[in-house]
Formats: structure tokens, C-alpha cells, sequence
């Protein structure tokens, strides 16, 4: 299982989240966390974003990068699907 680390911009949209939202970001987020390359919902992304995934669920997006050496996923952002990829 790998550890979450958040940064600051996730950090500050999580905490600002209502009850329901922040406990189904919790279960993605332990989704991402048994297994951060394979799943429905996971794409490796390309681009601007070479080396990081996506996790989609809903109209919002977690956009994290993945250290396997030291088994360290860090969230990168976690916005709204109009504003990801900007």
C-alpha cells in the first residue's frame, strides 16, 4: 500500500469540502492508494502532464504522481474537470 501526501493546493481544496464530498474523495483517494496504476477510473497521462495519472470519479479530477521507489502517491491537485488540464 502506498502512502498519500498532498499538496498544498489539494491540501486546501480537501479541507474546504463539504462532509459527503470529503468522504468519497476518502475512498478514492484509498482506492489510489491499493493500487495507483490500474483501475477504471485511472489514466497515465501525456503532455504537459507526462509521468502523472489521473483518477476521475464524478465532474472532478485528482491528478497525482507516483514515487515507487518509496511507495509515495503525491497529489498534485484536486479540481473540478473544467479546470485540470489548465
Amino acid at each position: 500500500m502506498y502512502e498519500i501526501e498532498l499538496s498544498r493546493n489539494a491540501a486546501k481544496y480537501y479541507s474546504d469540502l463539504e462532509n459527503n464530498r470529503a468522504r468519497i474523495i476518502n475512498r478514492c483517494l484509498q482506492t489510489i492508494s491499493e493500487n495507483p496504476f490500474y483501475h477504471l477510473n485511472i489514466k497515465k497521462l501525456h503532455g504537459e502532464f507526462e509521468g502523472s495519472y489521473r483518477y476521475r470519479f464524478g465532474d472532478l479530477r485528482i491528478i497525482y504522481s507516483v514515487d515507487k521507489e518509496r511507495k509515495i502517491i503525491f497529489i498534485e491537485l484536486i479540481v473540478p474537470r473544467g479546470k485540470a488540464y489548465r
